[in-house]
């Protein structure tokens, strides 16, 4: 459906980020398999662990991550 954006986190690995409308969900995956989403509000980001090989902290800095390469949809910041 829509395009994604690739994030290298903290832990070395690059994580496939999908792109959502404004106050949509953005899927997390590796190699396929979903591990996470997160939804950017304009005063907090929401995060959902969707596997046990993700962890809260690692989504907020892929989250983070994806804002800073421009992933992040216009208004929100």
């Amino acid at each position: 459906m829509g395009s994604s954006i690739q994030v290298k986190a903290r832990d070395g690995k690059v994580y496939d980020v999908s792109k959502a409308p404004p106050g949509g969900a953005h899927e997390v995956k590796l190699g396929g398999a979903l591990l996470g989403t997160f939804v950017l509000l304009p005063q907090e980001t929401k995060v959902s662990v969707k596997s046990k090989t993700m962890t809260e902290i690692l989504l907020v800095d892929i989250a983070d991550r994806f804002v800073a390469a421009g992933g992040a949809p216009m208004g929100i910041l």
